[in-house]
């Protein structure tokens, strides 16, 4: 998620709405929020073609004029090719869960990590009221699917997902794949988008059936199969595998000469649920660390999804004795900002109470946007030791901020297409379209996360020791 300053919501429909921007939540979060019943007069209904196409238009349209960062991973040649193969696909009238689908894929395709599309609320509702699918929580880790948990069949649980109806997973996990919306190539974060969409896109895409067979793996090893029924997503839900942390920021001391600091967000708006002030917090902290002598610091920025421009620099201004360069640019379809104007966009300097010590940076799939961009910072300046997964934002930057919600008029589906286009003060790798690759890479396994156990962490820490 992403922030900006002088951020601002467009509205690109026919009747005013009030949109709000909000962090990512699981999608059964959001599936069991809803209960307002309903009949299921809207998911299969049917739009009629030429609806469809002029929704289409309008959505690549507006792309065009306003998404500063269309271009950014594929030639315009190459993206107009798929645009227009979409189009042309509407032929006949189409159920509003399939157009979805189609303008899923098309904004994928981007290959931007901040687009994204939904669907009406009162059709998630009806979905929820109304509509049976795949009955197990999924995760997906490394590009393989495993059962966290099945109400229906606990002999599933914490096993690896082989196929659906003779439908091979690995097949399934690419197709999804390429309805995920992600910075660049990097698959990390859409392992860990898919799970909250997996319901949906799957019966979309493969059917909405009353019965599953599926192939799987236990832990054993051994191949096994099973018959399950559909059920509601209330029925499906069984345990919270991300539970949102107590505090958004915390500094601990695990072991002597050891320090973990705990940054899993830069937006202001969460960090005042909790009642904690990020400026605040890092000075005491890095002040803490200062009066302790030869100690090695772990950032963990595991699942921080971003926030508020300005609070990454602000973690970095703590690891350097040097005034540095945060963004190079950011700029919109229109206009290129200066730096009078955009002080991030200035030299930043250092803090005083600075920690000079060995640093190492813990990330996942889903450390994105402005928790990407501080990983950037800190691999191009070479300030600190990767571990765990690729960050799930580009390290080249990213495209957020002053975001438009543009509502289809004929299937009120809501694009969400930002606007400014922020590229980092970084050293050129390759290949570009990637997030940073730590030095150690490590996963958590589907066992790892079914008994909470944090052994990221615990290898991190054999890292730093050894280092």
């Amino acid at each position: 998620m992403k922030v900006s300053t002088k951020r601002r919501i467009l509205e690109f429909t026919l009747m005013k709405v009030s949109i709000k921007k909000k962090v990512l939540v699981c999608f059964f979060i959001v599936f069991a929020g809803v209960c307002d019943a309903q009949t299921p007069t809207t998911v299969f209904s049917k739009i009629a073609a030429y609806k469809l196409r002029s929704d289409f238009m309008m959505m690549r349209d507006t792309l065009q004029k306003i998404h500063a960062g269309l271009y950014r991973y594929k030639l315009k040649a190459d993206l107009d090719r798929i645009f227009d193969s979409c189009l042309v696909s509407i032929k006949d009238s189409m159920t509003l869960g399939d157009f979805y689908a189609l303008t899923r894929f098309a904004v994928a395709a981007i290959q931007d990590g901040h687009s994204n599309g939904r669907l009406p609320d009162t059709v998630m509702k009806e979905y929820v009221d109304s509509i049976k699918f795949f009955p197990a929580m999924v995760l997906f880790i490394r590009n393989r699917s495993f059962i966290f948990c099945c109400k229906q069949n606990d002999a599933l649980s914490e096993s690896e997902l082989l196929s659906i109806d003779d439908h091979n997973m690995d097949t399934v996990i690419r197709r999804l794949f390429s309805y995920i919306p992600s910075d660049g190539k990097i698959d990390s974060r859409k392992n860990w988008e898919l799970p909250e969409q997996f319901q949906l896109l799957y019966g979309t895409l493969y059917g909405f059936h009353d019965r599953f067979t599926v192939r799987y793996k236990t832990q054993k090893g051994t191949i096994q199969t099973a018959v399950l029924s559909a059920e509601s997503i209330k029925d499906i839900i069984c345990a919270q595998p991300f539970p949102r942390p107590v505090r958004y920021l915390q500094l601990s001391y695990p072991k002597s000469g050891i320090a973990i600091l705990s940054i899993k967000t830069f937006s202001d708006d969460l960090l005042l649920t909790t009642k904690e002030n990020f400026a605040v917090f890092l000075d005491s902290a890095f002040q803490a660390l200062k009066e302790k002598n030869n100690y090695k610091l772990i950032i963990d920025i595991r699942s921080n999804q971003g926030g508020n421009d300005g609070n990454g620099s602000r973690l970095y201004s703590y690891l350097t004795a040097s005034p540095f360069m945060y963004y190079a640019s950011k700029e919109t379809v229109n206009e290129k900002f200066s730096s009078a104007d955009h002080p991030e966009l200035r030299k930043q300097q250092p803090q005083k109470n600075f920690f000079s010590g060995k640093v190492f940076v813990l990330q996942n799939g889903r450390s994105f946007s402005g928790s990407a961009e501080f990983a950037s910072i800190v691999k191009t300046n070479h300030r600190g030791i990767f571990i765990g997964e690729e960050c799930g934002g580009a390290y080249i930057g990213n495209t957020s901020g002053y975001e438009s919600m543009v509502v289809l008029p004929n299937s009120g589906i809501t694009i969400r297409i930002p606007r400014i286009k922020y590229t980092m003060a970084v050293k050129p790798i390759a290949p570009p379209d990637r997030g940073v690759i730590p030095e150690f890479i490590y996963y958590q396994n589907i066992s790892d996360l079914g008994d909470h156990k944090d052994v990221q962490l615990a290898y991190t820490l054999a890292i730093a020791e050894k280092e």
